[in-house]
């Protein structure tokens, strides 16, 4: 009776484990899943060289670009961060030097954060500088990186199968346990989201107990990924060209397919106040924004 009682507890603890909908709980409907379209509204200059990832600064309204420039894995110091404005115009096209591949982007109070091959590259936004580089040691590709509530940083090491945390000065190996290509993060609500594409899927850990659970397969190199601002609904970026809706209930749909014209879609950001989804475009070397609306 024990044992029994001890597999339905750890079976409920897994269930529940990330603090995300599922259909029995929110009371979702497949019928009553939204349905939402993308259309094109600006794409910048064509002066980037290899833009990985965008983040919208909403206490200056503007826009930080990672320009890894070509390698994502060599260490050849010609990387840079972009600033442009949120309609698209190119402010300071190299605002940020003497990096090497700057991918993921985050932002802690006046600080901006970027994960670059074996080290984060730590950046003071209102003076537009560099401040300083945290080093991994056996860092391979770190990707993707994102912050909490408490200024603590999350990143992933793609290459190396593993989430590193950054807090109070400390960097630790805070998951190294069932990873297959960990590469975009995004924190919410005591939860890290990651879309993986090595094991091609969208998952969740908690970040308490750390209990991982795969929320949405088949979504190929998957790259980026973005909160809507609508309860349940996420953004998940397939690398190779192709932008997915994860609903409530984990089902995704395709909002957008560009990998027939050989159009990249990494590390995105979207603004809910303007429905901006915001899609580097690799080795297009441009940003494009599409507008985000509900099919009624």
């Amino acid at each position: 009776m024990k044992n029994r009682l001890l597999i339905l507890l750890t079976i409920a603890v897994a269930f529940v484990s990330c603090n995300v909908g599922n259909r029995k709980t929110d009371n979702i409907e497949q019928d009553s899943v939204k349905k939402f379209t993308l259309t094109e509204v600006w794409r910048t200059d064509t002066v980037l060289l290899t833009p990985e990832s965008v983040i919208y600064d909403k206490e200056r309204d503007v826009l930080y670009v990672s320009n890894l420039n070509m390698e994502p894995r060599m260490k050849d110091a010609n990387g840079f961060i972009s600033k442009m404005d949120r309609n698209g115009k190119i402010l300071e096209l190299r605002w940020i030097e003497g990096m090497s591949s700057p991918k993921g982007l985050a932002i802690s109070g006046d600080t901006l954060f970027a994960a670059d091959v074996d080290e984060v590259i730590v950046m003071d936004i209102n003076k537009g500088q560099l401040l300083s580089k945290i080093p991994i040691e056996d860092g391979r590709m770190l990707n993707d990186i994102t912050s909490d509530n408490n200024g603590n940083i999350y990143f992933s090491d793609t290459d190396d199968n593993k989430i590193y945390k950054y807090s109070d000065g400390k960097t630790e190996e805070w998951l190294a346990e069932g990873l297959l290509g960990p590469n975009g993060l995004l924190y919410r609500n005591d939860t890290i989201f990651v879309a993986s594409q090595g094991a091609n899927n969208f998952a969740c850990i908690n970040v308490t107990d750390k209990i991982f659970k795969v929320l949405t397969d088949s979504i190929n190199h998957a790259d980026g990924i973005a909160f809507t601002g609508i309860k349940g609904y996420y953004i998940v970026s397939d690398w190779e060209g192709e932008i997915f809706m994860v609903n409530p209930d984990f089902s995704k749909v395709s909002l957008l397919r560009t990998k027939d014209d050989q159009i990249n879609t990494a590390d995105i950001e979207y603004i809910p106040g303007h429905n901006l989804l915001l899609v580097p475009t690799f080795f297009r070397n441009c940003v494009i924004a599409y507008r985000l609306e509900e099919v009624q």
